[in-house]
C-alpha cells in the first residue's frame, strides 16, 4: 500500500519554489488525467510557466514523474515513521501497515494510477532491477530499528523487503480475502500475519528468533497444527448441505 522512492541519484526531496509549483502542477494533471495522458504543455499551463521554463528544470516527463515520486515517497515514509515513534517494533508493524493501507486509499494520485494506470505503478517498481523496492525496504527497516528491532541489519532489510511486497501486492490487486477498506480488519491482518515476521531475539540466542504466540483464533473458527485457520465444523457441515 505503500508508493516507492525513486533509483536513488543526486536530487533531494528539498523543492525550490518554482519547483515546487511544477510538481504541484503535474500531480493535479496525474491526479485528473492519469500520467500516460499528461504532457508537458499541461503541466506548464497549469504551473502558469512557459514549456522553455518547465524543460530547463526537467529534461523529459520521465525526470518530472521520479522528482514527484521521489517527493510523495518521502512524505508517505515521513509520516510512516511519526506512527513509529515511541511504539514497540511488534506495534509498529501493525500501525504502519494500517495506516499506509489508508494513507495508499487517500492518496488521489495514488488511487488514480492503481484504477487507471496499474502497469506504470508497476513499471515504477520494477525499473533498474527492484531499486526502488529496496530503498522503500530501507525506509522501512530505519523506522522499524528507531523503534527497538533488534534483528541483523541483513534480516531486518529482508523482513522489510516482505512487507513491501505484499503491501505492493494488495495495492495492485486487492481482491481477495482482506477487505482493504475495513481498518479493524487491516489490522488484524497484520496482527496476526505480519507482526511475526519481526521476531525478538531470544534471551542469550544473538539474533535467534523467539517464536512469539499466535493472536487468539477468531470465533467460530479452529486452529490448524500449520498455522492456518480453518473454519468450524459446523460451518463446513451446513455449507456442504
Amino acid at each position: 500500500m505503500l508508493p516507492l522512492m525513486p533509483t536513488p541519484s543526486d536530487r533531494t526531496t528539498t523543492s525550490s519554489p518554482p519547483e515546487t509549483a511544477m510538481l504541484d502542477a503535474a500531480r493535479e494533471e496525474f491526479e485528473r488525467y492519469g500520467i500516460r495522458r499528461t504532457n508537458m504543455d499541461d503541466i506548464a499551463r497549469r504551473a502558469g510557466i512557459s514549456r522553455s521554463t518547465l524543460y530547463r528544470r526537467f529534461p523529459n516527463k520521465d525526470a518530472l514523474v521520479e522528482m514527484l515520486v521521489l517527493r510523495e515517497s518521502a512524505m508517505f515514509f515521513a509520516d510512516l515513521d511519526r506512527v513509529a515513534t515511541d511504539l514497540d517494533p511488534q506495534r509498529a508493524v501493525v500501525e504502519c501497515f494500517t495506516r499506509g493501507v489508508r494513507l495508499a486509499q487517500e492518496m488521489p494520485l495514488v488511487r488514480r494510477v492503481l484504477e487507471s494506470e496499474p502497469e506504470m505503478f508497476l513499471g515504477l517498481t520494477t525499473r533498474t532491477g527492484g531499486a526502488p523496492i529496496t530503498q522503500a525496504a530501507t525506509q522501512v527497516a530505519g523506522s522499524l530499528r528507531r523503534s527497538g528491532v533488534t534483528m541483523s541489519d541483513e534480516d531486518l532489510q529482508a523482513v522489510s523487503e516482505i512487507l513491501i511486497r505484499i503491501a505492493l501486492s494488495l495495492m495492485l490487486n486487492p481482491q481477495g480475502q482482506l477487505d482493504l477498506s475495513d481498518p479493524d480488519a487491516v489490522r488484524q491482518y497484520a496482527e496476526r500475519y505480519l507482526v511475526r515476521l519481526v521476531w525478538r531475539p531470544a534471551p542469550g540466542a544473538g539474533d535467534s528468533p523467539e517464536p512469539h504466540d499466535p493472536p487468539p483464533t477468531p470465533r467460530g473458527r479452529r486452529p490448524d497444527p500449520t498455522g492456518a485457520v480453518l473454519p468450524h465444523p459446523s460451518r463446513v457441515r451446513r455449507q456442504r448441505l
